[in-house]
């Protein structure tokens, strides 16, 4: 499945107005209602922020199309992800330079190309 950034964009700004421990559901409907994706984006965008590590949880598989998700906070490196995306500006920047320089949009070059564009100065 190919990972939609917008999506994960979306879902890791909702999971930091929930509380610790949140109920990821509630969190997933949240981001389905106020941005309009599709159910599978979100919950892959889940998925992949808990797998590369800005969101401090584990998946478990089940019969389900689905595994059941557990996140219990937004790590350290989820927190400098947002710091530098939240802002609509910022994130059409790092768009922007992904883009120009050819690069694949990933989690690792948008990570990196954060730290390049914001953090290393």
């Amino acid at each position: 499945m190919k990972l939609n950034y917008e999506a994960l964009r979306a879902v890791m700004i909702e999971f930091q107005e929930a509380p610790l421990n949140p109920d990821v559901h509630s969190v997933v409907q949240s981001t389905i209602n106020k941005y309009g994706f599709d159910t599978d984006d979100i919950l892959y965008a889940v998925k992949q922020a808990i797998d590369e590590g800005l969101l401090s949880g584990h998946t478990q598989q089940t019969v389900a199309k689905w595994p059941v998700m557990f996140v219990s906070d937004i790590t350290p490196e989820g927190h400098k992800f947002l710091d530098s995306i939240i802002p609509e500006t910022a994130w059409n920047k790092v768009k922007s330079e992904l883009i120009t320089n050819g690069i694949p949009m990933t989690i690792p070059t948008i990570t990196r190309t954060i730290a390049k564009l914001f953090l290393d100065k």
